[in-house]
């Protein structure tokens, strides 16, 4: 097995398992009310999307936005409730059906995952720092300079 394979193969198996343990891990209740925000950063003109488009952004389907720029999406970690509810929300599916999606892409050379960060404040910074990113946060987060909110349309 040549070394790009087998990088790939062990990427395919830590994504698996990590789904796995998503699954067990316990839900809070504000992610399972949604609560959570999506995130941009300060210098986008967008100020709403529609749930499609904003899971086409997250599953790099789509890769700018309306402006023409491109787009930079973070997720949280997996296993953190936060991302099992917009994942659930924005793609109607589960945060492990989303997980089997990547490896897919993974395993036939086509994409990978967006960068995933450990906080809400990792988020916030990678938007922050990125013009293009897009990113969401537990609700009540406070988003402080340079990032915005934007709203979700059905």
């Amino acid at each position: 097995m040549s070394n790009r394979w087998a990088g790939r193969l062990r990427l395919a198996i830590v994504t698996a398992l990590a789904v796995a343990v998503a699954g067990l891990a316990p839900r809070n209740v504000a992610a399972q009310s949604g609560g959570f925000i999506v995130v941009v950063n300060a210098s986008n003109p967008t100020t709403s999307i529609s749930k499609t488009d904003l899971s086409k952004l997250f599953t790099k389907k789509s890769r700018q936005w309306p402006s023409g720029s491109a787009a930079l999406p973070v997720d949280l970690s997996l296993g953190n409730p936060v991302r099992d509810a917009f994942t659930e929300r924005v793609h109607g599916k589960s945060a492990r059906a989303i997980g089997s999606y990547w490896q897919q892409q993974i395993f036939s050379g086509r994409d990978v995952p967006p960068p995933e960060r450990k906080s809400d404040e990792e988020v916030l910074d990678y938007v922050r720092s990125n013009a293009g990113a897009v990113g969401y946060v537990a609700a009540g987060t406070k988003l402080g300079a340079g990032v915005k909110a934007i709203a979700i349309s059905e």
